[in-house]
């Protein structure tokens, strides 16, 4: 990879990181997801100047040419990004269901408390 391309992506991940922090300075992102979000730029980062680690890599996973490598742990993190937030996701909706089954025996009790008979 060239000079200027390390630079581009450095200055793009820095930027990011920027905006990352933007965003929790505004409570528009948790803690807990920007510390996600900086391992991952750090990550990007690393990769783009660590030729020989992501070369022995490379050599490791059996690919050809170390874009396949990058491809190869663009399509693990994705894949754990959706895993991630299927699990909350699904957490969302047990408290949901709870909240709504909650509101409805309320109601019922306040309907027949008003309504004797």
């Amino acid at each position: 990879m060239s000079f200027q391309a390390k630079l581009i992506i450095t200055s793009l991940a820095l930027l990011n990181g920027l905006f990352i922090l933007e965003l929790l300075r505004k409570r528009m992102l948790s803690e807990s997801y920007t510390f996600l979000w900086i391992i991952v730029i750090r990550a990007m980062v690393f990769f783009t100047w660590a030729e020989r680690f992501l070369s022995l890599l490379t050599v490791f996973f059996g690919a050809i040419v170390p874009v396949s490598t990058l491809t190869l742990l663009s399509l693990l993190f994705i894949l754990g990004m959706l895993i991630f937030f299927s699990m909350k996701i699904y957490k969302l909706e047990r408290v949901i269901k709870e909240l709504v089954q909650r509101v409805a025996l309320d109601n019922a009790r306040r309907y027949r408390e008003s309504n004797p008979g």
